[in-house]
């Protein structure tokens, strides 16, 4: 089965030059890939392709197997051949074959190059370039690269990067390099490809083995099948020395490593030596974002290999990365390490030493949840720093019973002593309490407490004051009070670069795009996102939860300018980010999803896409306060659509069509809503709440689109049937 690559072929076709160097691990389709753009590409001139496959070369075997396919005497001396190559004598010599065609599973089928054929183009293939090649080899190698011929082309497909001098080529331009990672198949290529292998795949499957695969073509193919353990046995470990198997199969049960830790892993063995050969045996150690000398086995990969190392050498392994990895500075790695050797009073402590800030990315929110079942409740109650940390991560999960359990344990540690410490506590009791309030729907209660908490809180708690101050803005934004939600993220803003901390700073941005979108300034706010996306982007090649929720919201945004398609598409790549994380943000993504099925006249699709949202918040252990009313606004506007009370009307500008899970009627468009109900007009409902006839309109507005309604009695029966008017 076939996945087209069209943006790799046009990056050879567009960045010609005198090598094009394909380097990865076995299965990232290099060869296919070659294939599909000789096929596709219109001139290429003169090809010769020499299939290699990985097999030993010597230079008078390799140079008299290229001379036959240039039409030359196979005897000729390998210096001869380069002369030849560097005059481009091919253009007066005999006609040379030209490949048209790939047949599946078989060499390339050749015939006499056609006239339109530019003769004076010559293409070298040499596919499946063996690891290890002999002095002179890679010596003639060089040579051919520095020919002054700018008719000649090479292009190989290598597991292992050639000991040539690659950097001069770089230098000087002539040298375009695409590794693992730009193999590696985009989200759109990994969807078509497991629709072609396996089309019944649900939507949690496919995201486990986007993770695990990381876009490797053979694991897609091979990991569901189970028979990925025989092609690495195969394709890699056989090329493995036993030392290199040691080390790796050690690895594959680290979530990351590097050349120093392998030093004193395996001390005396050259630990960082044997890391560094592996690292060029092309053996899937994946680099990891903005951890630069770090590196991890890739996931299907480490799946495969950990039943090769276990028992007592694996548990003295583990225990001593554990004690590396906390001197280095990577101390959630430490506590993995400690709960795997079933350690977990280890564990704990090691948590105690976590940045409260580092729970700001989604991906370390899933490790603290995934801790809180492997560690015994009393050891994270036995500091004020564990609760506290527990709390964040429960509150931020949704699971709003817990953290309120959790929040009622800092009171064991009151009063302390110094007075300060007992005010700071209490305040950063108050930021996690008032933003509960508010995830609940107590708004008085959340603005009383953040504000409460910001008198008492010092510099040194960014995190609380931050916290409170995006709480009072949402709660602000509910309220229709815009300048003051300006005010207080432009105050957010400012703290979260001050603090040097990018993962807030991109949540704060989510909100102002919010705000904006309600302040109808939605250019301003497709460029705030456009902006934060492209640097997210740019600087990721693994699954980010953060940046998922920002396609989420870019999502949002495209269909209220009524892309209908491109957000479906943003949606969908969106998913892939978050994987199987269950924060409640990953409600909005199927809201959208099922209201743009909804738009496409597809409402059984769009009621199953909010059973499958139903049933990710619930295992996820969500609080149904956080979601079900959601639900219900959007069940609301598919019967509504069915009955023909929507007719794709446009929404109005900045007015979010679907809500999140702080979302849903404000109190005061409830209390609007119930005088509308008793059947008063605009003018009566504004003197009774003191509010101008222009705000009740608008509040009125909002309420419709909230409820997918046309017409204010359309909007008060759907109230009724969730509940929200008696």
């Amino acid at each position: 089965m076939f996945v087209p690559r069209p943006h790799l072929c046009d990056v050879l076709q567009r960045e010609q030059r005198r090598l094009q160097l394909l380097c990865a691990p076995a299965g990232y389709g290099k060869t296919a890939l070659l294939r599909e753009y000789f096929r596709d590409v219109g001139n290429v001139g003169r090809l010769v392709w020499l299939s290699l496959e990985g097999q030993s070369q010597v230079l008078p075997r390799l140079s008299s197997r290229l001379a036959s396919e240039l039409g030359l005497a196979p005897d000729i001396a390998p210096e001869a051949l380069l002369t030849y190559l560097g005059s481009g004598d091919w253009v007066t010599g005999p006609a040379l074959p030209n490949l048209i065609a790939f047949p599946c599973g078989g060499e390339p089928v050749r015939e006499e190059a056609g006239p339109n054929n530019d003769d004076s183009r010559l293409c070298l293939v040499f596919d499946d370039l063996p690891t290890d090649m002999p002095a002179d080899l890679n010596h003639w190698f060089d040579q051919l690269l520095m020919l002054q011929n700018a008719h000649l082309h090479i292009l190989v497909t290598c597991r292992q990067r050639p000991d040539w001098n690659l950097p001069q080529l770089m230098l000087t331009g002539q040298l375009l390099e695409l590794d693992a990672r730009q193999l590696a198949l985009r989200p759109d290529e990994f969807e078509s490809l497991v629709s072609l292998l396996a089309p019944d795949t649900d939507s949690a499957s496919r995201e486990r083995l986007w993770h695990n695969t990381g876009g490797w073509c053979a694991g897609v193919r091979l990991l569901p099948a189970s028979l990925l353990g025989q092609y690495l046995e195969r394709e890699l470990l056989s090329r493995l020395s036993e030392e290199q198997r040691e080390v790796l199969f050690g690895l594959a049960h680290l979530s990351k490593a590097s050349a120093d830790l392998c030093e004193q892993l395996w001390e005396g063995q050259q630990g960082a030596r044997v890391f560094r050969s592996l690292l060029d045996s092309q053996a899937f150690l994946m680099p990891i974002d903005h951890q630069p000398g770090w590196f991890c086995v890739l996931p299907a990969v480490a799946q495969a290999l950990q039943d090769r190392l276990g028992g007592a050498p694996l548990n003295r392994l583990r225990l001593r990365a554990c004690q590396l990895l906390s001197v280095l500075g990577h101390v959630d790695d430490a506590v993995e390490q400690a709960l795997s050797a079933d350690q977990p009073e280890v564990a704990a402590n090691y948590m105690e030493r976590l940045w409260l800030s580092w729970i700001l990315s989604e991906r370390h929110l899933n490790k603290v949840m995934d801790w809180r079942e492997r560690i015994e409740p009393h050891l994270l109650q036995s500091s004020s720093r564990l609760i506290y940390l527990c709390a964040k991560a429960l509150l931020f999960s949704g699971r709003l019973e817990e953290a309120e359990t959790c929040l009622q344990r800092l009171g064991h540690f009151l009063p302390l002593p110094d007075p300060q410490r007992n005010r700071r506590l209490l305040a950063n009791w108050q930021a996690l309490h008032g933003t509960l309030c508010a995830l609940r729907g107590n708004a008085e209660q959340a603005r009383l407490h953040c504000q409460g908490a910001l008198h008492d809180l010092t510099p040194q708690d960014w995190l609380s004051v931050l916290l409170c101050h995006c709480t009072l803005a949402r709660e602000a934004m509910n309220r229709n009070e815009l300048n003051e939600a300006q005010t207080l993220l432009d105050q957010s803003l400012e703290l979260a670069r001050r603090q040097g901390s990018r993962e807030a700073e991109v949540l704060v941005n989510t909100d102002r795009v919010r705000l904006m979108m309600l302040q109808g300034r939605l250019s301003l706010a497709h460029s705030l996102l456009r902006t934060e996306l492209n640097q997210l982007t740019a600087s990721r090649s693994q699954p980010y939860p953060l940046l998922g929720r920002l396609m989420f919201l870019h999502g949002e945004l495209l269909l209220q300018l009524g892309h209908t398609g491109e957000a479906e598409q943003v949606v969908q790549a969106g998913l892939l980010q978050v994987r199987d994380g269950c924060a409640p943000f990953v409600l909005s993504a199927y809201l959208l999803l099922s209201e743009i099925a909804s738009r496409n006249r597809d409402a059984e699709k769009a009621h199953l896409l909010l059973h499958e949202a139903e049933r990710r918040m619930q295992w996820g252990k969500i609080d149904n306060v956080c979601y079900q009313r959601s639900i219900a606004l959007q069940k609301a506007r598919i019967v509504n659509r069915e009955q023909g009370g929507d007719r794709d009307r446009p929404v109005p500008a900045g007015v979010s069509m679907v809500p999140d899970y702080q979302d849903g009627l404000t109190p005061r468009e409830v209390s609007v809503l119930k005088l509308l109900a008793e059947g008063m007009s605009v003018r009566e409902v504004g003197s009774r709440l003191f509010i101008s006839v222009n705000t009740v309109k608008t509040h009125a507005k909002n309420i419709n689109v909230k409820l997918g309604a046309c017409r204010r009695t359309q909007a008060i029966n759907s109230a009724k049937a969730m509940g929200i008017l008696a």
